[in-house]
């Protein structure tokens, strides 16, 4: 399990915004921040402990799958299983049904150009 820490005030690499959801506390925080440690390899996943809500985020991009977050639960979840747990997210998020990715900036609300057409 993913330690909690409510004294650590992280702070992002210079230039790389926060990203990623504001979970009550409980169990469903709990795998969320296993799962995001796991579908974030070498990234410095961010854990703050404030109370009834826990902050899980990583600088720039912050993704979490179904495929990891059921294996964590030992059951079978929906990734929209977490949103009434969610009670706030920071960056641009996008979704599936086999996952969340938040992003900074605005590029993210932006569809990457296809290859040829103009990219205005």
């Amino acid at each position: 399990m993913t330690q909690l820490d409510p004294t650590h005030e992280a702070a992002p690499p210079e230039g790389a915004a926060l990203v990623g959801p504001l979970m009550q506390a409980g169990e469903m925080a709990d795998l969320v921040a296993d799962a995001i440690a796991e579908d974030n390899p070498g990234a410095d996943v961010l854990i703050r402990d404030q109370g009834s809500f826990i902050r899980i985020h990583t600088p720039g991009v912050c993704r979490l799958t179904r495929k990891t977050l059921s294996e964590l639960a030992g059951r079978p979840l929906r990734i929209g299983d977490i949103e009434p747990h969610m009670a706030f997210f920071a960056g641009h998020i996008t979704t599936t049904t086999d996952e969340m990715i938040w992003r900074s900036g605005q590029s993210a609300a932006r569809p990457t150009p296809v290859e040829g057409e103009d990219a205005r």
